[in-house]
């Protein structure tokens, strides 16, 4: 099976359906009331084998100005058209407003047919064709072929089935090895069998028995069958219309927009960034804020437009915009889109979406409009490179698979792009994430500055905690990316130590002062031996400043002075050793020792030796079991275990 998707266009009661009918076999009018009516209301399917034997999709759209929003559900999915105009009227005012339409979805082949020609003579489909031809100079269809068929006598139908056959072939299959998406446009229940839903699979591949998710409403259900064409198969690939027999959905949950997809992939997205293009023949000009008709896909919804660089758009020109929309819906960065005037409604004009989750934007602010136009630039040349880096600006920082969910590029093409910007320099690696040079530079200057003052408002301290530094950077940083970073830096401007962190070459140096009421609170506490004084104490004795009394404590922890126990317990290195040494004399003759059995031995109070204790387990080098206390032996001990 072909993958691919014919279409047709044009104005109401031109022969679109009996032309297809001609080409395939197949009536495409189903419903009851089309029948009665003699025209199309809904859209309609039909395989068509094509001369050569491969077998295409058909969509048959309606051509009354009252179901534009039918046939643009069914223009969304086509790779060629079929515009179709009566030899009896000519070009009419459905046959400009499809054309319009199919110009601002993108749509680049067709075929010109015109029909009924059985009913003019040849000097009147002459003029028809000139008038045609007039009608088409600056659009998709300027150069295509025209090809006149009578349906009824069947005249030119061979023809035309050779010409598709032939521009088919140009046809660019879509991409079957991205993400599932395809854009419901019904939905039913087959009795016995459960919710059926139908669509162009845009991208990607299902198969039978895989999960799907429909978003919205968010809900995920097993593929039970797949049908193409009425034929049962086990997988249907992008450029195909598919029949999905979903497990687990009642139809209710169900409207035409909705998008099947690979799970966890997709989200709605209540605002769009866009390129907007107004026709040169939109009846008034689209002011700030005002309400349209938005059409993508399959979807349809309510959006109001914030022009971001002007007050009002007039016929004719393009601006970059938000779309805020009613109701949220999937979208996706190169997607093309219609609006339609709120009332009376008529088709105004269109684009494209430059980034489908961007963040909420103010008007006239030069840096969004920078940016947005480099998005423009990027898409106009086929690229994503501008597209990655913004993201990665967002982000702050990002591994690929959170990279992938923001900006919904398959790994593989991801990869290259990352790749490309780091041999262009403007990112970098953190483990394994990514960020821009930018950023980090911003992070470096902050990381330094914050140790800058630091260290004049704390000379004395040897470093900043790592927890606290990490203060300067965004939440979005993981523990592992912080590492990274701090390794980054500690190559010539940072220095870690353990918890702490200091500017590269920093040594503490107290002053004079400093330096004597150092040398007292180092006396008290080898004086005061197993039974210290508090810090309070100790530093008033010292008459050490309050203020800096943590400072310096802990510039005599650094240099190896005192021992930190707890936070208000500090130990002279000489009595620590000493208890180190009575508890490994003890256990050389004991297996086992209380509380009691040490303070005994040490000649302190239990208050310092309970602290003490706890302070050996907490390094390991000891065990409590019960009333009683263990050695732990050397395997049980951790690297960086160790006895200060």
């Amino acid at each position: 099976m072909e993958r691919l998707i014919i279409g047709t266009a044009g104005h109401v009661d031109h022969g679109k359906t009996v032309l297809i009918k001609a080409l395939t076999g197949v009536d495409t009018d189903r419903l009851r009331e089309e029948k009665e009516r003699g025209i199309s209301i809904d859209l309609g399917f039909a395989p068509f084998k094509l001369p050569g034997g491969r077998l295409a999709g058909v969509v048959d759209v309606p051509g009354h100005e009252r179901f534009i929003h039918n046939m643009l559900a069914g223009a969304a999915g086509m790779d060629l058209v079929l515009l179709v105009v009566d030899a009896n009227e000519g070009v009419m005012p459905q046959t400009r407003e499809h054309l319009n339409i199919l110009e601002l979805l993108g749509l680049q082949k067709g075929i010109v047919v015109i029909t009924k020609i059985d009913l003019v003579d040849e000097e009147w489909r002459q003029l028809v064709e000139e008038e045609i031809r007039e009608e088409l100079k600056g659009t998709f269809l300027e150069n295509a072929p025209v090809q006149p068929v009578s349906a009824l006598t069947g005249l030119g139908i061979e023809e035309l089935k050779a010409l598709i056959d032939a521009m088919t072939k140009e046809v660019t299959p879509r991409n079957a090895a991205g993400p599932l998406r395809l854009s419901l446009d019904r939905a039913f229940v087959v009795p016995g069998f459960g919710t059926v839903i139908t669509g162009t699979l845009f991208s990607g591949t299902v198969r039978t028995g895989d999960m799907v998710e429909v978003v919205p409403p968010g809900v995920e259900a097993r593929v039970r069958n797949i049908q193409v064409h009425e034929h049962d198969v086990q997988e249907a690939q992008a450029g195909q219309r598919v029949a999905l027999n979903l497990s687990g959905l009642e139809k209710e949950q169900l409207t035409r927009g909705a998008v099947v997809s690979t799970p966890g992939y997709y989200r709605p997205t209540a605002l769009i960034d866009v390129k907007l293009t107004m026709l040169s023949g939109a009846p008034r000009p689209l002011k700030n804020l005002d309400p349209v008709h938005f059409f993508l896909g399959t979807a349809r919804t309510v959006a109001r437009l914030l022009l971001l660089d002007r007050e009002e758009l007039r016929p004719g020109e393009a601006a970059l915009a938000q779309c805020r929309l009613e109701r949220p819906l999937v979208a996706e960065r190169g997607d093309p889109f219609i609006i339609r005037s709120y009332s009376p409604m008529t088709t105004i004009g269109g684009g494209r979406v430059l980034d489908p989750s961007p963040a909420r934007h103010r008007r006239f602010r030069q840096s969004v409009l920078a940016h947005l136009s480099e998005l423009e630039q990027d898409l106009e040349t086929g690229g994503d490179e501008a597209f990655v880096r913004q993201k990665l600006e967002e982000l702050a920082v990002a591994d690929l698979s959170r990279l992938a969910r923001a900006t919904r590029l398959p790994a593989e093409r991801l990869k290259e792009i990352l790749e490309a910007l780091r041999q262009k320099n403007v990112i970098t690696s953190l483990g394994e994430s990514f960020t821009t040079r930018a950023n980090l530079q911003e992070w470096e200057t902050k990381i330094l500055d914050r140790l800058e003052q630091f260290h004049r408002q704390f000379p004395l301290a040897p470093g900043i905690s790592r927890a606290q530094l990490r203060g300067v950077l965004p939440p979005a940083f993981s523990l592992r990316e912080y590492d990274a970073l701090l390794e980054r830096l500690a190559v010539d401007k940072i220095t870690v130590r353990g918890d702490l962190v200091s500017r590269y070459g920093f040594t503490p140096t107290p002053s004079p002062e400093e330096t004597e009421v150092l040398g007292r609170l180092a006396r008290f506490y080898e004086q005061g031996g197993l039974q210290p004084p508090s810090v309070r104490e100790a530093a008033e004795r010292a008459g050490a400043d309050s203020r800096r009394q943590e400072e310096l404590f802990a510039y005599l922890v650094s240099q190896g002075t005192l021992v930190k126990v707890t936070e208000d317990l500090y130990f002279h290195r000489e009595a620590y050793r000493g208890a180190v040494e009575l508890l490994c004399r003890h256990f050389a003759s004991s297996e086992t020792l209380t509380l009691a059995q040490f303070r005994d031995l040490s000649g302190s109070s239990r208050k310092y030796i309970q602290a003490l204790l706890e302070h050996f387990d907490q390094i390991k080098l000891t065990r409590r079991v019960g009333d009683h206390r263990i050695l732990r032996a050397r395997n049980e001990q951790e690297p960086g275990d160790r006895i200060q």
